[in-house]
């Protein structure tokens, strides 16, 4: 494994930048068409959920310290039925950085370059992520430890001009707010991207001090930061019209006008989004070349990344179209990702309990 060391903040700013990541360009129309003026909640009972499962996977890191989720599989499992458990990780990871992928081409072809095909996007962006794995998760901690706060001050100031458009009637809409049906209506807004981060118990034994207390920081800042995005998004654009566009951040950020020769700055967020995606998919990318790395002992990461670009690239395409891939979302995200998720990381701690209940009464029997 490689040998390198990652400090509580960088944790922080790579979970935190993960979970923004693509939630924030493509679930505020979604959540608000589900939800109407009360989609900002979603956010917060999600991140709150996403806290649960990040002490139950912090649990599970801590029964095997020094270990990632694939090779607790195999130490748990055994080799076959470990390994074939790891080959769905890995699985699993190729296919959410795809689903990245693809979300970031989808966005520059349709709003920024629509001459340009989206597999265009893909090469390019994943031949720079490729490169980022290469050079080792330090290099990509070192990066979003610099984006973290530029990224955040370059969207909030800009943003917070807005706010003299605010109309509090947005939030007057006719609903009749169901806690329980919305909470099953908006399922997906639990999985993608709260039960996503699942992927960073392949990262766990590389941080040092603080890893629970920067890891659910990161989560909890992340999920604050996600439920203001959709609140301003109401407040500004209404829900009405919000829940008609497949991305109201960009709208709000082109419709923007500070002073009369000072306007249009979809070119920030487009800067923001594509540095924050390519630390979500860098991530994403990492966590399967490592995993192939670790269960195949292969010792170059190289040899791995290169490869996978064109795999990444071609499973990026498995949805024909940006509506599809919301489509997906919507319907069968939360139940897939939970697999990875829930049941695994449960099945791998109540095997791993047996086990040494087992090993100590066989102690007991031989004394």
């Amino acid at each position: 494994m490689e040998n390198a060391r990652l400090n509580g903040w960088q944790l922080f700013n790579m979970s935190s930048l993960f979970i923004i990541g693509t939630s924030f360009i493509l679930l505020p129309g979604s959540l608000i068409a589900d939800a109407k003026q009360y989609g900002w909640l979603v956010f917060v009972w999600a991140f709150l959920y996403g806290l649960v499962l990040a002490g139950f996977w912090l649990f599970l890191s801590s029964r095997f310290p020094g270990l990632s989720i694939v090779q607790i599989a195999v130490q748990v499992l055994g080799k076959w039925a470990g390994g074939l458990v790891s080959l769905l990780y890995i699985l699993f990871f190729v296919q959410l950085a795809s689903w990245v992928t693809r979300n970031l081409s989808d966005f520059m072809h349709v709003n920024l370059m629509p001459r340009t095909p989206p597999s265009i996007f893909d090469i390019m962006i994943l031949l720079v992520c490729a490169y980022a794995v290469v050079k080792g998760i330090e290099s990509i901690a070192m990066v979003s430890e610099f984006l973290g706060t530029y990224v955040n001050l370059a969207f909030w100031i800009p943003f917070s001009v807005m706010i003299k458009e605010w109309d509090w009637r947005n939030f007057n809409v006719p609903y009749a707010f169901q806690p329980w049906d919305t909470l099953i209506q908006t399922r997906y807004a639990l999985a993608f991207p709260f039960m996503e981060i699942v992927a960073f118990m392949m990262i766990f034994p590389f941080v040092g001090r603080r890893l629970h207390v920067a890891f659910l920081s990161g989560i909890s800042v992340a999920g604050i930061l996600l439920s203001l995005c959709v609140f301003f998004s109401i407040g500004i654009l209404g829900v009405e019209r919000s829940s008609h566009l497949v991305y109201p951040v960009f709208i709000i950020f082109r419709e923007m006008e500070i002073t009369n020769f000072i306007d249009h700055l979809e070119a920030v967020i487009s800067v923001n989004i594509l540095l924050i995606v390519c630390i979500k998919l860098s991530l994403l990318f990492y966590c399967a070349v490592l995993a192939i790395c670790q269960l195949f002992h292969v010792k170059e990461r190289a040899v791995v990344a290169y490869p996978l670009v064109w795999i990444i690239s071609a499973y990026s395409f498995f949805f024909e179209s940006i509506v599809e891939n919301v489509d997906w979302i919507r319907k069968y995200a939360f139940n897939y990702i939970a697999i990875y998720a829930i049941v695994i990381p449960a099945i791998l701690i109540v095997c791993s309990w047996l086990r040494k209940k087992r090993q100590s009464q066989g102690r007991e029997t031989a004394t």
